[in-house]
């Protein structure tokens, strides 16, 4: 079995479609196909469900991506320890970003590898906690920056800085600076759904208060919450640094909850061992960037 089929094989998982992961692949749909009906006859076994979005994992198929993840994470260390006797670090490193974290590091990051590992190849992606934390968890991710302190399945995680919270609302509402969670019943409101760990924060703390918000959608992707709020559909509670440009260009405003407690903790995670010593160099490079960087607020 060649470990480029693994490749292939992930890179369609990931992406949940033969056509986007030949795209991704630089291959034709007919090449990746035909490398995946030939890991399925070496197996015996369909791997992939054809559905009329795209595909997706069987049982076996689950069990195939998961360890193929693991032989190709064992073959990066070994091309990084070869590697390594030449003094020049060098393979690739994924690193999953919040919404605000990813404006603050992420391009600092790229420029600081860029001049010290000039050899190492960055993924960066921008997402909510709950989708980063399982993919640090399943090693999809190497690094992450998070709002929990995860430890399951041997994920590694240090504190990086607690930032305040903000009533992040559309000018056109015409918010006040400062507000009250009461105020909050008069208006449209707009959080992720319960499978994020903000929504289980904002939930506890609107049970604790006794209100009962008017949240209008259920929102888990970071471009789209920014979108709408702009687009005058609704309000959120986010941290400022997420919103840096929205402000700036004067299309949304942020009011200070006066009765509103809650702050969130960012952590900085890392994928179970073995590491590579390019994900380490990495993950100290972005350590030190967090303590530059980190928002003034924080």
């Amino acid at each position: 079995m060649e470990t480029r089929r693994l490749e292939y094989f992930v890179a369609i998982c990931k992406a949940g479609s033969v056509t986007r992961a030949a795209a991704r692949l630089g291959l034709s749909q007919a090449a990746l196909s035909q490398q995946l009906a030939i890991l399925e006859a070496e197996f015996k076994i369909r791997l992939l469900d054809r559905t009329r979005t795209g595909v997706q994992p069987t049982a076996a198929g689950e069990a195939m991506l998961r360890e193929a993840q693991i032989i190709l994470r064992q073959v990066a260390l070994a091309r990084t320890a070869v590697t390594a006797e030449s003094g020049q670090l060098s393979g690739t490193v994924s690193v999953g970003f919040t919404a605000g974290t990813a404006a603050h590091f992420g391009v600092a990051l790229m420029q600081a590898v860029r001049e010290l590992h000039p050899q190492i190849r960055l993924v960066l992606l921008e997402g909510m906690t709950g989708e980063l934390t399982e993919r640090v968890i399943n090693g999809q991710l190497d690094i992450a920056t998070l709002l929990r302190n995860e430890a399951r399945a041997g994920v590694r995680s240090v504190p990086m800085y607690r930032e305040e919270l903000y009533l992040m609302s559309p000018s056109s509402f015409g918010l006040a600076p400062s507000v009250r969670l009461a105020d909050l019943g008069a208006l449209r409101i707009l959080l992720p759904s319960s499978r994020q760990t903000l929504r289980a924060l904002f939930d506890a703390v609107f049970r604790q208060a006794e209100i009962t918000p008017n949240v209008v959608a259920e929102i888990d992707s970071v471009s789209m919450m920014h979108s709408a709020v702009i687009a005058g559909l609704g309000a959120t509670i986010h941290p400022l640094s997420s919103w840096q440009e929205e402000l700036h260009a004067g299309v949304a405003r942020a009011s200070r909850i006066d009765d509103f407690s809650l702050g969130l903790n960012f952590w900085l995670s890392r994928s179970a061992p073995p590491s590579t010593a390019a994900a380490d160099a990495v993950h100290d490079l972005l350590e030190k960037i967090v303590e530059e960087k980190k928002p003034p607020s924080a």
